[in-house]
């Protein structure tokens, strides 16, 4: 063990790591209190327990803005530790306090055991020793009991009274008490004075335990056991409410104000025991209770309260609970109407809108010898209520149906929604049937519909489902047909809204398209359990189980196969598909045989060619060679992303070399045009370079608009470039260039702007020096200088009458140091996008300094481009600006684009001033700023923040904590500050 003088305590190791490097155990406490002991124990318990389980844990340390292995910091591979041979491998004999210390608390539980032995006669870890009376190992537990009472039996009362206050913490634990009870044998009573004392400890653990061994002793009064009902920490308060000594109204009086739902509940459990809580009380807490646990509870205890009483409730308390919201209550007070002389109120309950108040109603008219049913059909004959109806169809039989089917056609919505239910509740409806109901003006006759359609989606077949998506259709239909459809299998979805992205309706073609775009995660599990579903008995088609369109599907029903056929060969493999993906080659190559000839499979068989087998390979090409030959148009349509998705496996290449070849004949032309435009990017990559080989494939301004539609990048600028080599070749042609300049994309209208030189167009220069992208600026002013213009005097022109953001980024552009001062007058212009670009313009040309009040004074602009760009301009010179009024402008009644900008220029400050706003954003209600406030953090140096004493060293380990526990767990092990 490493051996150093004994140094003073320092902010910046654990106390586990003060024991190592050689501090007698005082020394290495975080405190004086006996909470510092307990964290002594488990800070160096949780640093050797790598070594004694046997992990092998590295992890790095930051300390300022350097990052170190955390062995640099402190090696315990050199603490004490168990060898079978030696026992513990002491670094002297005796021990050392420091390593005696280490010892004690060490992870395992030998090397505890064996410092016992030495431990008699120290008192320097007197408390360590009294710590492991309560040890979860037996062994060292009664080791450790031994020799604390040998220890006491000498000792004298102030020895014992200075280890009380660690007894009294350790008692509540689950083999804790015995040292506290050796204590009490050895004072002869109960320290009383200092029992009371502790009872205001501030560490919340030793308080609790003096309070309970206060109130096992009966040393506290019954108003300071009141008190305590409020103290912050639960368990004091749950102790002082079961130790029964409070008033019975205190306590009763908790049940609605206690602070937590525990302390609530824990009061109301010992008003029901003592019987503190009337019958009316009890219904009166449910009834205004917050906490649902104590109002269930409470309406229960009324229940059970009810059934044993015999005198009425009060006829306001009555009435008060028949007006409450919920349906509990008021069916609690149906049922007591009768037991108070006012049964004939129950027939006014039949039409409440819940359904166990309507039940109640109907339980208390049967008791009173009346038929619920007649005044059910009575009250839906004259003016129906959506509770009457409801009513109508629980108590009704099939008699009642014609009534129900009228009033479905009623005037009021609830009526109709109610009475669709009612159908619905005696199996009286079909799904044809309910159509109608679909399309309800009143939208919840239409959801009462729709849920009752529901149960139909896995029952019908896909016509029917199509068949709600027809033209004549109303919207609410084709909203329930949408619904129905998310209840059916993905691939099912997936299959009809192929069918659907092109319907007239914009809802149902923009979930089509939506879902299409959503390409499933295809896995080796997902695999498995396409193969377990296709092989399950039920002749399930392949495209309802994958996405026959998406080349990661039959990778990993591959896979999935090759996982899920030694755990069921003989279901797996008795399908061709399935066992076309074997894990025995045999199998493969037998199933490539039979799978000649049937189009749905020809992707696995495109799979095998790529096998690792090679008589599994040289079949698999066979087949795919005589695929291409007999119907190539087809196979290159519908097996070209296959192939290209398998190009990178070591023998994927032959597929690739072989469709490339079928691509590049001219007979396969308008396939090779078709997969121009197709949905897979490696496709029509592919397809695209082929095409472009070939000269004269497309005219010029049909790659121009190629290129301006184009979303890939590089798919753009291939277009791009033949466009221009187009031109080049066979002369520019103004349609062509008009397509490029009406691109959406930057540099294909700078392609635009270049080539109107030579389509003697050079003229409509000026018309692009404002644009968006900087590259078509610096284009047309190339242009311009061609023909001996300057495109400052026009920039400046520009600014003068109407500038557009373009215009004053130009000119920052090309301007000189004297043109800041048009910049600087358009900081006040009323377009934001103006503003942004002047300040942007202004750090190009190095204008007004930054940090000056020209551009503080936009912190507060309305505009989130504007503040994005004086963040950019002041950054640098961060450390010159107050603190205070960037702290100011992160409280959160102000906008969310000032407060990010405030705090990105905090960060930047690196001023401990800033730490509280930055750790308070990561409450933010904002995801975006909770996110910025992470990343600023991420990049902040604790570690200086440590060394400046600006906070106490807990508010900075607050802050920290706070900021420790945003991180996902691998940043958590590579993150630690030394303090």
């Amino acid at each position: 063990m490493e051996m150093l003088p004994p140094l003073s305590r320092t902010t910046f190791r654990s106390p586990s790591e003060r024991l190592l490097h050689g501090k007698i155990p005082a020394h290495a406490l975080d405190g004086d209190g006996p909470q510092a002991w307990a964290e002594l124990d488990t800070s160096v318990f949780w640093s050797t327990v790598d070594r004694y389980e046997g992990w092998r844990c590295s992890g790095k340390v930051r300390v300022g803005p350097h990052w170190f292995e955390d062995r640099e910091i402190a090696d315990w591979g050199t603490a004490p530790h168990w060898h079978d041979g030696h026992g513990v491998t002491w670094a002297a004999t005796p021990p050392a306090a420091p390593e005696l210390a280490l010892c004690l608390c060490h992870a395992d539980p030998r090397v505890r055991e064996a410092a016992l032995g030495r431990a008699a006669g120290r008192p320097e870890v007197l408390e360590l020793v009294l710590i492991r009376c309560a040890d979860t190992e037996e062994p060292v537990r009664e080791r450790a009991r031994a020799v604390l009472a040998a220890e006491l039996g000498a000792a004298d009362a102030g020895l014992v009274r200075a280890l009380v206050p660690l007894a009294l913490l350790l008692s509540p634990r689950r083999h804790g008490a015995w040292a506290w009870e050796l204590c009490l044998v050895r004072l002869g009573s109960p320290p009383a004075g200092l029992i009371l004392g502790l009872t205001d400890a501030p560490d919340p653990g030793t308080r609790f335990g003096a309070v309970r061994a206060a109130l096992a002793h009966g040393l506290l009064p019954a108003d300071r056991v009141a008190e305590l009902t409020e103290d912050p920490e639960p368990r004091i308060r749950g102790a002082a409410l079961r130790s029964g000594l409070p008033a019975a109204e205190r306590t009763a009086g908790l049940v609605l104000s206690g602070p937590t739902p525990e302390d609530r509940r824990a009061a109301l459990g010992m008003a029901l025991e003592a019987g503190s809580l009337t019958t009316e009380r009890l219904l009166e807490v449910a009834a205004a209770s917050r906490d649902r646990v104590v109002r269930a509870r409470c309406e229960e205890a009324a229940r059970a309260a009810l059934k044993t009483r015999t005198a009425p409730l009060p006829g306001p308390l009555l009435d008060f609970l028949l007006s409450q919201g919920r349906a509990s209550l008021r069916a609690t007070a149906v049922r007591a109407l009768r037991r108070a002389g006012r049964a004939g109120e129950a027939a006014a309950h039949l039409s409440d809108p819940a359904a166990r108040v309507r039940e109640a109603a109907r339980g208390e008219l049967r008791a009173a010898g009346q038929d619920p049913l007649a005044h059910y059909r009575t009250l839906c004959a004259d003016s129906p209520a959506p509770g009457a109806v409801f009513g109508l169809a629980e108590a009704g039989d099939a008699s009642d149906l014609p009534l129900l089917r009228l009033l479905a056609r009623a005037p009021d919505g609830r009526v109709r929604a109610a009475a669709v239910s009612g159908l619905r509740r005696h199996g009286a409806t079909t799904p044809e049937e309910l159509l109608p109901y679909l399309a309800d003006p009143h939208p919840p006759a239409a959801r009462a519909a729709r849920s009752l359609v529901v149960p139909y989606a896995q029952t019908r077949p896909e016509s029917w489902l199509l068949e709600l998506f027809a033209p004549g259709r109303p919207e609410p239909v084709r909203v329930t047909a949408l619904a129905l459809l998310e209840l059916r299998p993905p691939m099912v979805r997936r299959r009809i809204a192929r069918s659907l992205t092109s319907h007239r309706d914009t809802a149902v073609r923009r979930w089509a398209r939506k879902l299409l775009q959503q390409r499933p995660r295809w896995d080796e599990e997902t695999g498995r359990h396409a193969a377990w579903a296709f092989a399950d008995g039920t002749g399930r088609a392949l495209d309802e189980v994958l996405d026959t369109e998406d080349p990661s599907s039959w990778s990993a029903l591959d896979l999935g196969v090759r996982s899920a056929a030694p755990l069921g060969p003989e279901a797996v493999g008795s399908l061709t598909a399935t066992a076309l993906c074997h894990w025995d080659g045999r199998i493969r190559e037998r199933a490539v045989a039979e799978a000649t000839g049937t189009p749905e499979l020809l992707p696995l068989v495109v799979l095998r060619c790529a096998d690792w087998t090679l008589q599994v390979r040289e079949a698999a090409r066979h087949v795919v060679t005589q695929a291409l030959r007999d119907s190539g148009e087809d196979t290159l349509r519908a097996l070209t992303p296959m192939v290209l998705h398998l190009a990178k496996r070591r023998q994927g290449r032959w597929a690739v070399g072989a469709f490339e070849a079928a691509l590049r004949e001219p007979r396969h032309a308008a396939v090779r045009a078709e997969l121009c435009s197709h949905r897979d990017l490696r496709t029509r990559r592919t397809a695209v370079r082929i095409t472009l080989e070939a000269a004269g494939a497309f005219t010029a301004p049909a790659l121009a608009r190629r290129a301006a539609g184009e979303p890939d990048a590089v798919l753009r600028h291939l277009w791009t470039q033949a466009a221009l080599a187009a031109m080049a070749a066979r002369g520019p042609e103004g349609s062509a260039v008009d397509a490029l300049l009406a691109s959406r994309t930057g540099s294909v209208r700078a392609a635009g702007v270049t080539s109107l030189r030579a389509a003697g167009r050079a003229g409509e220069a000026p018309r692009y020096l404002a644009d968006p992208s900087a590259a078509v600026r610096a284009c047309a002013r190339w242009l311009l200088r061609q023909h001996g213009a300057e495109a400052r005097a026009a920039y400046l022109r520009m600014c003068a009458d109407s500038p557009a953001p373009g215009a004053v980024l130009g000119l920052a552009e090309c301007g000189e140091p004297s043109d800041a001062a048009v910049l600087t007058g358009l900081l006040g212009h009323r377009d934001g996008p103006v503003r942004a670009a002047a300040v942007a313009g202004l750090r190009l040309l190095g204008g007004p300094g930054p940090g000056t009040e020209v551009l503080t004074a936009l912190l507060d602009d309305p505009s989130a481009a504007v503040l994005r760009e004086v963040t950019r301009s002041l950054r640098p010179v961060a450390g010159r600006l107050p603190a205070g009024p960037l702290v100011a402008r992160t409280v959160r009644d102000r906008p969310a684009h000032v407060r990010a900008a405030a705090l990105r220029l905090l960060a930047a400050q690196a001023a401990d001033e800033g730490l509280p706003a930055l750790t308070a954003a990561l409450d933010d209600p904002l995801p975006e700023l909770r996110r910025i406030a992470l990343d600023l953090l991420r990049r902040w140096d604790w570690q200086a923040s440590a060394g400046r004493g600006t906070f106490e060293r807990a508010e900075l380990r607050a802050f920290y904590k706070q900021y420790y526990f945003e991180l996902d767990w691998k940043e958590m092990r590579r993150t630690r500050l030394i303090w």
